[in-house]
């Protein structure tokens, strides 16, 4: 009979969480002996074996292999295992982040951008918009397509994969002064992305002003953004507004397909 203090596999499988066949195949692999075998071939484990075992599970659910997962446990040189935990504490800690940024993209409401999306194809209308911090790249004056693509490749893989799919406005923030006709496509820019709570260690950060801007919808081509800025132009002339310096450039999904664009976008001046 076995001890009572010890657990047929099933039980123990059931007290840490796992299957069966998991058991099995870490004993054949040598990651984790039961504590007791019969001479039948039934398998028991105690009680104890529940930390180690649970431990085991966490390094693997992190996608170490068996081998690894072995080194982690077998090897009792001191200075050896802490150069292989440090390896390790920077894959934990480079999964949470992702976690945290994967929880921003579920825990996101868009109702703050419903000025933004309420808007017809160069139909222009004046709204508030809240103050918004931006991450920022470095300002970027006359560059090619190939290297718009690289400076938004750099931009997107310092701030992490996972903030580039989240619904949070994107786009550039060029220097364009009172909507000037032909000079979009030489002014300088900055790519932009809207700050969330993640923590994007060394990218600068630039604030979007609250207030009354002047907004229209247009497609991402070079007519179809000139023809938005006329619009612009145009409205704000009839109201006997002054226009600011940038052109809030802000993509409408997050589909970017060419020159860090969407297919469409919405242009937003502030406006006096």
């Amino acid at each position: 009979m076995p001890d009572e203090q010890l657990m047929t596999i099933s039980k123990f499988a059931q007290a840490v969480g796992t299957t069966r066949r998991t058991l099995l195949f870490y004993d054949q692999q040598g990651v984790f002996k039961p504590a007791k075998t019969t001479a039948n071939g039934y398998r028991y484990y105690s009680y104890d074996q529940i930390y180690r075992m649970n431990f085991i599970l966490s390094l693997r659910s992190l996608g170490l292999s068996i081998e690894e997962i072995k080194n982690y446990l077998s090897d009792n040189d001191s200075q050896t295992l802490n150069k292989e935990l440090g390896a390790l504490k920077q894959k934990v800690q480079s999964q949470i982040a992702n976690l945290q940024q994967v929880l921003e993209v579920l825990n996101q409401k868009e109702e703050n951008n419903t000025q933004l999306r309420d808007v017809d194809f160069y139909t222009v209308k004046r709204c508030y918009l809240p103050a918004r911090e931006f991450w920022c790249s470095d300002f970027e004056v006359d560059c090619s397509e190939r290297e718009i693509a690289q400076a938004y490749s750099d931009f997107y893989q310092r701030l992490g994969a996972g903030v580039m799919v989240n619904k949070r406005l994107s786009g550039f923030l060029t220097a364009l002064p009172q909507a000037q006709a032909g000079r979009y496509a030489d002014s300088g820019f900055r790519i932009i992305k809207e700050r969330d709570r993640t923590a994007a260690t060394g990218v600068p950060m630039i604030a979007q002003p609250a207030g009354d801007y002047v907004i229209t919808k247009a497609a991402n081509t070079g007519e179809g953004i000139e023809r938005g800025l006329a619009a612009i132009r145009q409205w704000a002339t009839q109201h006997g507004l002054t226009l600011g310096d940038d052109l809030w450039q802000f993509n409408l999904g997050v589909d970017v397909t060419r020159l860090g664009l969407t297919e469409n976008s919405i242009l937003a001046y502030q406006s006096k």
